[in-house]
C-alpha cells in the first residue's frame, strides 16, 4: 500500500486471537465474525447493509481504536460508559496517513440530536444555515454540519 495523505484512516485489519468467543456479541455478527481488512477510499467509504449487519458496531470500534468515545464527540469527551461491552476495538490494527488531522469528531445519530438541541439552546444557528437543525430533514441537517 502506497503512503498518501488521504484518507487519514487508510486501512483497518482485524487481528482476532484464539480466545475470542465467536458465539458472543460482537463476534457472532456474520459481517464481523470473519472480518479481515477494510481499505478506505480517499474520498468516502460507505458501509451498507441490513439492520443488525454490524455497521454501527464496526464504526464504534473504529472510533474507539482512533481514541474517541463510542458515545460520540471529540477525543476530549471521555464517557466510554460501554467500553466493557465493546471489545472489538482492541482487535483492530489501524493504518493511518502520515498527515495527522488537526481535530476530529465521532458524529453519530444519537449525538446529532443532542448537538442540534444544544445549538438551539445557545442560539448558534449561523454555522448551520441560519435555521435550527431540528427544522430541517435529517439529510439536510447532516449536510449543514
Amino acid at each position: 500500500m502506497a503512503l498518501s495523505a488521504r484518507p487519514y484512516l487508510q486501512r483497518i485489519t482485524a487481528q482476532f486471537d484464539e480466545h475470542i468467543a465467536r458465539d458472543r456479541h460482537p463476534y457472532n455478527v456474520p459481517s464481523l465474525r470473519w472480518l479481515d481488512a477494510i481499505d478506505f477510499h480517499a474520498d468516502v467509504t460507505f458501509f451498507i447493509g441490513e439492520n443488525g449487519a454490524g455497521k454501527s458496531t464496526l464504526l464504534e470500534a473504529i472510533a474507539m481504536a482512533l481514541g474517541y468515545s463510542m458515545e460520540g464527540g471529540t477525543k476530549g469527551v471521555r464517557l466510554n460508559s460501554a467500553r466493557q461491552a465493546a471489545p472489538l476495538h482492541e482487535a483492530l490494527r489501524l493504518s493511518k496517513s502520515y498527515q495527522i488531522p488537526r481535530d476530529g469528531y465521532f458524529f453519530r445519530a444519537e449525538s446529532f440530536f443532542n448537538v442540534a438541541t444544544y445549538m438551539d439552546e445557545v442560539r448558534y444557528l449561523d454555522g448551520y444555515g441560519g435555521k435550527s437543525l431540528h427544522a430541517q430533514s435529517h439529510g439536510e441537517a447532516f449536510m449543514a454540519c
